[in-house]
């Protein structure tokens, strides 16, 4: 796998693709609002150094959230 461009983002990295879904494992705050531990948001995209995952919520609005700060939900 080539290296990522760190002024672009990808849909795939490791182990995680876009439509995954993620379940926040602690608080996280961006100036436009706050993330609750327990939000289970959908994978839009990657970004890259530092790696982050940008996440859809259930209204549609993207958070961009460090990949410490969430776990992946198994496909039931």
């Amino acid at each position: 796998m080539p290296p990522k461009e760190f002024n672009k983002v990808s849909n795939e990295h490791v182990e995680a693709s876009k439509g995954m879904k993620f379940k926040t494992i602690k608080p996280h705050h961006e100036v436009l609002g706050d993330l609750k531990e327990g939000v289970v948001l959908e994978l839009e995209s990657i970004a890259h150094y530092p790696t982050r995952y940008r996440l859809l919520d259930k209204d549609g609005k993207l958070w961009t959230v460090p990949t410490h700060s969430v776990e992946r939900i198994d496909a039931e």
